[in-house]
């Protein structure tokens, strides 16, 4: 799942429209393991971003069903993306979590309430049918915090602002956000121009426009792999593929543009 997202989450430089992108996501031995959608929308200076991760066929089974939303609304200072309010869902069968993060750019905080709810069962002898029976119960949680350090950014805008931001002029940018990020962990994006543009566009023979090579550095180094994506951006300046390579014995993985509407102002 977190291979799947992290190429759901790449998502090429924005024009001013609103958009709706489906991309779907392959992995070698597995075939179609599901697909992402990205919906954009902006009116005037405020913006919303929602990305959505979506498994099917047996990665669904293996995973209780699982289901991604990550929505980002804030507004646009200077053609940057800056949020208001970043939220996460995962829900599976069984269990559900909402996180909801609140920046206040003014004070530099960021807060975060966090909601769980899961299906346990509950089994009891039932003295008169003399039998035990069990049902379902739902059990819910709640937290509040104010996070340790201050981001203006949460993920998703993060990625938006990064595509905006590396260029020729700018090749390396650091991703630091709500959600992709800790002491723990480096996350960059390249932009890549001369041999190695050419040598990653002779290697998957598609026609691109920019492309970008992502590389996020594991939490923890020594049980997990880091993880490199070639991001390829169609010369309308929407992502058109990403490939996450040599995956253990799984293969190649891709999340290919499969449809995209853009809604003009």
């Amino acid at each position: 799942m977190k291979l799947f997202l992290s190429l759901l989450l790449l998502v090429a430089s924005l024009l001013s429209h609103s958009f709706s992108t489906r991309y779907d996501v392959n992995v070698g031995v597995l075939g179609k393991v599901g697909h992402g959608d990205i919906i954009f929308s902006q009116d005037d200076d405020r913006y919303e971003i929602r990305a959505i991760a979506t498994l099917t066929g047996i990665a669904a089974t293996l995973t209780g069903n699982r289901f991604e939303t990550y929505i980002s609304t804030g507004h646009i200072v200077n053609n940057r993306y800056l949020p208001d309010t970043f939220v996460k869902i995962k829900t599976t069968t069984r269990k559900e979590r909402i996180q909801t993060y609140t920046f206040d750019h003014i004070n530099k905080t960021v807060s975060l309430v966090e909601k769980k709810s899961k299906w346990v069962s509950e089994t009891k002898f039932d003295t008169i049918a003399f039998k035990i029976i069990s049902k379902d119960i739902q059990e819910k949680s709640s937290q509040e915090r104010v996070l340790d350090n201050f981001t203006d950014q949460d993920v998703l805008s993060s990625y938006f602002n990064a595509l905006h931001s590396c260029t020729s002029n700018q090749q390396l940018y650091q991703i630091i956000a709500v959600g992709a990020h800790n002491e723990d962990q480096d996350i960059t994006i390249t932009f890549l121009e001369g041999k190695k543009y050419q040598e990653v566009q002779k290697k998957y023979s598609l026609e691109a426009g920019d492309i970008y090579h992502l590389h996020v550095e594991p939490f923890d180094k020594e049980k997990d792999k880091t993880v490199d994506v070639i991001v390829m951006v169609d010369e309308d300046g929407y992502m058109k593929k990403a490939v996450l390579a040599n995956v253990f014995w799984i293969g190649e993985v891709t999340a290919t543009r499969e449809k995209h509407e853009v809604f003009k102002p």
